[in-house]
């Protein structure tokens, strides 16, 4: 009987534990090159009845990933904090959007599954989120690859490095990766989406005076993205700029830096024209006629 009362206990406790938090991991994507950073996205509603506060300066991580290959093989779990105390509403939902890297670099090849744990500081329990899977593969530079040296005013000054810019097909996509590595070592610094591209035209790429980056690239029909990587492995600028007929933009390298000549700058996220509405009968212009009506 002791026992019975003991088991039925310990599962009103487990209900009540299981039914803090809901939690659902999502990531941007499920494909990734080595040295890519994972951004995950992790909505959490609480179901606790009452607010909760995590994080805050001092307080202990509050939201935990952990990461297992394919063969069982768990790597060390990535555990993240805020200086910034979070509170959950209560029956409320807050979505967080974290960027794996430094702490976890897919450095490894293969297949891996990720969730998340978040803490639920009451009871002092970490709560789980659903399993993810995501695939860490590897490609050549196969557009271009050429050395460089890090100029003053940048951190790591007079290293040599390399910039890497690669074509990879995701699914039925193209993408247009950038990669900076040690030129001595060979070791990935950076790994980063440029854009999707489009293989109608041909991307020009090539290292300016103070040793930027320049990419200009289709990006979609008629558009094209020009993409300036600073020696520190960071986008400096992303622009685009429209394909009118006969007016194709071309990248152009100066004393000065780069300049893009023709086309015209375009903002992507801008709404899109309206469309033009047909003409009513009443706004027909003065000298057109009517066209009769054939007889029967």
């Amino acid at each position: 009987m002791n026992r019975i009362l003991l088991l039925l206990i310990l599962c009103l406790c487990c209900g009540e534990a299981c039914a803090q938090y809901v939690t659902n991991l999502t990531l941007l994507k499920n494909q990734f090159l080595t040295g890519e950073p994972v951004v995950a996205v992790v909505s959490v509603t609480n179901r606790s009845g009452a607010d909760v506060i995590v994080g805050g300066h001092g307080a202990p991580d509050w939201l935990q990933f952990e990461i297992t290959q394919s063969t069982g093989q768990r790597l060390s779990p990535i555990s993240i904090g805020s200086e910034e105390p979070l509170t959950m509403k209560a029956g409320g939902t807050t979505t967080h959007k974290v960027e794996l890297s430094g702490g976890y670099s897919t450095a490894n090849l293969g297949t891996f599954t990720i969730l998340a744990n978040v803490l639920h500081p009451i009871s002092g329990q970490y709560f789980m989120s659903n399993k993810v899977r995501m695939t860490i593969t590897d490609s050549k530079p196969n557009m271009f690859d050429q050395p460089f040296g890090v100029p003053e005013g940048f951190s790591n000054a007079g290293r040599q490095r390399r910039y890497q810019v690669i074509l990879f097909r995701e699914l039925d996509d193209l993408q247009l990766y950038c990669r900076i590595t040690d030129d001595r070592s060979g070791a990935y610094i950076a790994t980063f989406l440029l854009g999707p591209a489009m293989m109608a035209v041909q991307p020009q790429i090539s290292i300016d005076v103070h040793n930027k980056l320049h990419v200009l690239f289709l990006a979609m029909p008629h558009v094209f993205c020009h993409v300036v990587v600073n020696p520190d492995a960071k986008v400096h600028q992303r622009t685009y700029y429209r394909d009118p007929e006969g007016n194709r933009p071309t990248l152009i390298m100066t004393n000065s830096g780069a300049n893009v000549v023709g086309g015209e700058p375009f903002d992507p996220a801008a709404p899109a024209p309206k469309g033009k509405s047909l003409r009513k009968a009443s706004e027909r212009p003065a000298d057109m006629t009517p066209v009769p009506k054939a007889e029967k």
